[in-house]
């Protein structure tokens, strides 16, 4: 049996939507559900929301309107020859007064088929969003989850939810502000009522915006009143004829009409009490004081990036000034919090450059300093969405030197580096290296599977900042990518008779180099690619003695920090893919090869 506050529901009223993070743009949901309506125990809880934006000068009007006008109302278009036509979002007053609009409109197409509730497409294309299921995530934000709805058991949608600072930034722009209604139900069947202190008088509760009401009614077995009477009226036609072909039926009239009624008293007298608790609240979701996403509104400048080496900070606002030029200094931890946002990517310039994007289209150019630190133009991160600069400004850091030569070399001389990342040289000589074993042999030396594309850009040197651990896995992908994508079959085909039929697939390209420069110059350009397999067995089992040795055979510093043990990693692999593509092409081989 329920205690008298769950019918006061305390809980529900204390929920303000005005502070809340999910705004509901409808619900109807059934919270609980057990038994039926007569047998003691039997419960139910429900929950209904609206909400309609209103347009500022039907403010006024909309506090005097509550559930009956805004609650699960219908959002369906009509017109008639009396009445100009009613689009299904528009909320009208006394019939034709177009006060607001529906958020989330409701489409019915037969009982065959479930309703279908759908998000206001204006409020959709506004924010930007794209659905997904159940979500709408908002893309320019790192796919947020901006709006969501959720299902009952059946799969029926029950409610539809906003983030409230994304709905604010929209009703900035529109100019309106969100009338919210709610009703919610609660209802027992119970033995006895002695543990209410209101019983069968019931309460009524008023606060402005909210009223409650209680109350407990006896009811009979099957939930009705007891003893209640009832009256049955049955009414016929009396010029029937099932004799007559097509009969004709004219309008009823007293003289083809005939009746009778009887009453009756409900049997069984009263089994307990169904004991009742109704809310009714309203209240106003207010619009933002700026539209940031929606009208493109200058954001409050509330976030300080540190600039020198005394620790002096300035706002974007100062940053984004074309007589400051100045960089930024951040720690490389910063590339993993980026690449953590989904639409993220990383890419490289030069050795020391590149490009790193939280969001789409949303590329920064980048520069790491000799102190490994991470340097970005100011203005490029000034100019970046405010949500962007806070994922930069927790990696913000003082100088500890120089800004990145060869980005200061590509954005104030205009003299880009010749130099080239590992990262490109390494994916540049896998694909030379097929080509090259296309031309010659008619397949490529590295087979394809499902995920390589999504392999090859998770690989970068940025992995080290976890240490060791960063180390040993980025050594596995790169194991992945050359020894283990081996064409075996190609390659057995490929080394001289009498090659043993069991190696592995180093052994069977060490054998085939062998045949083309030697066993020792063989070794000699297969040992990093060996020690980065070797580095690879070590990813599963850290402690193995036998790292030491691999990482040598890597050309790997062991007193490199990670970052630097990675990006050697890449450039002895790389160097010896390319050895290996000098190694396999004849000496009149296309330049395209080599």
């Amino acid at each position: 049996m329920k205690e008298q506050a769950w019918f006061e529901m305390v809980d529900v009223r204390r929920r303000q939507w005005e502070t809340a993070v999910w705004i509901p743009l409808r619900r109807s949901e059934t919270l609980a559900r057990e038994g039926d309506y007569s047998t003691p125990g039997s419960l139910e809880e429900f929950d209904g929301v609206g909400a309609i934006a209103i347009h500022p000068e039907f403010r006024e009007l909309a506090e005097k309107l509550g559930w009956s006008d805004f609650g699960l109302i219908n959002t369906q278009s009509y017109a008639s020859k009396n009445h100009p036509y009613k689009p299904a979002d528009v909320v009208w007053h006394n019939d034709g007064q177009a006060i607001g609009f529906s958020l989330v409109l409701v489409h019915r197409v037969g009982r065959d088929h479930p309703s279908q509730w759908i998000v206001h497409p204006d409020l959709v294309i506004a924010l930007g969003l794209l659905q997904e299921g159940d979500s709408w995530l908002r893309v320019d934000e790192g796919y947020i989850e901006v709006i969501r709805q959720r299902r009952n058991t059946s799969g029926e949608v029950v409610a539809i939810e906003i983030k409230s600072d994304f709905l604010r930034d929209y009703l900035c722009a529109r100019g309106l502000a969100l009338r919210v209604v709610q009703f919610h139900q609660r209802w027992e069947i119970t033995e006895a009522i002695d543990h209410l202190s209101w019983g069968e008088n019931g309460a009524e509760i008023e606060e402005p915006f909210e009223r409650l009401s209680l109350g407990a009614h006896a009811i009979g077995h099957d939930g009705g009143p007891p003893d209640a009477g009832m009256a049955v009226f049955k009414a016929w036609r009396t010029d029937v004829d099932p004799e007559q072909d097509a009969q004709v039926f004219g309008a009823e009239t007293d003289e083809n009409t005939d009746y009778e009624t009887r009453t009756f008293v409900r049997p069984g007298g009263r089994v307990g009490y169904r004991v009742e608790g109704e809310l009714w609240r309203e209240a106003w979701v207010e619009s933002a004081d700026r539209s940031i996403r929606v009208r493109g509104d200058k954001p409050r400048d509330v976030l300080r990036f540190v600039v020198d080496a005394a620790g002096a900070t300035m706002t974007a606002t100062e940053l984004n000034r074309e007589d400051v030029g100045r960089w930024l200094y951040f720690r490389p931890q910063v590339v993993g919090a980026l690449l953590s946002y989904r639409g993220s990517a990383l890419s490289w310039y030069t050795e020391n450059t590149g490009s790193v994007q939280c969001s789409p289209n949303e590329g920064v150019h980048f520069g790491i300093d000799a102190a490994g630190l991470i340097n970005v133009y100011a203005e490029d991160i000034a100019n970046k969405a405010q949500w962007q600069q806070q994922v930069w400004l927790g990696h913000n850091v003082a100088p500890a030197g120089p800004a990145s030569a060869e980005l200061l070399n590509a954005q104030m001389r205009c003299e880009p580096a010749s130099t080239e990342a590992p990262e490109n040289y390494f994916q540049e000589m896998l694909k030379r290296l097929d080509a090259a074993f296309v031309k010659l042999h008619g397949s490529p030396l590295f087979h394809d599977h499902p995920d390589k594309a999504g392999m090859l850009d998770k690989m970068h040197r940025f992995r080290g900042l976890t240490g060791r651990a960063g180390v040993l896995s980025l050594a596995k992908d790169i194991a992945r990518a050359t020894a283990d994508a081996i064409n075996v079959a190609q390659m057995r085909a490929l080394v001289p008779p009498g090659t043993k039929p069991d190696l592995g697939s180093l052994k069977l390209l060490d054998a085939y180099l062998a045949a083309k420069v030697g066993s020792v110059r063989s070794r000699e350009i297969m040992g990093p690619l060996v020690g980065v397999y070797d580095l690879r067995l070590g990813d599963a089992h850290p402690a193995s003695s036998g790292i030491a040795d691999a990482v040598k055979l890597a050309h790997v510093d062991p007193n490199a920090d990670g970052v630097e043990q990675c990006k050697q990693l890449f450039q002895s692999a790389a160097l010896a893919l390319h050895s290996i593509l000098e190694a396999v092409c004849p000496p009149t081989a296309p330049s395209e090869l080599k």
